[in-house]
């Protein structure tokens, strides 16, 4: 007997549009939100936030804000991060990736090396 376990996680990613992840965090209007898994990616929905960015700081309700909306997901992939923010989201298990990439391509990637070192660990 063959079993298949789908192991799926969700990711959030922030964009500017056009497919592909190129967005600032703390510019980001909105998040996209994918279910990920072995064998696909799926859009699940977009979560708008207020941008945690304000003119050089950020703002501390936009990043509640923004930790609360995001508490489901295992990582958000972004163009950019500062370290703060990036040991913020560390806190409370966000993983913050910085990559450019197609978003399909990006969460696969990103899935792959999270469920290679899942595996290692079993």
């Amino acid at each position: 007997m063959n079993i298949s376990i789908r192991n799926s996680i969700r990711v959030a990613v922030a964009t500017k549009g056009g497919g592909i992840v190129n967005e600032h965090f703390g510019h980001a209007k909105e998040f996209q939100i994918y279910e990920v898994d072995n064998e696909q990616a799926t859009f699940l929905e977009s979560r708008q936030v207020i941008p945690y960015c304000k003119g050089g700081h950020g703002e501390q309700s936009a990043m509640d804000d923004i930790l609360q909306k995001l508490s489901d997901c295992t990582a958000v992939l972004v163009l950019k991060i500062g370290t703060s923010v990036e040991d913020r989201l560390r806190t409370v298990g966000i993983e913050a990736v910085q990559v450019y990439d197609v978003i399909e391509t990006a969460v696969f990637d990103y899935y792959q090396k999270s469920y290679r070192s899942e595996e290692a660990l079993v």
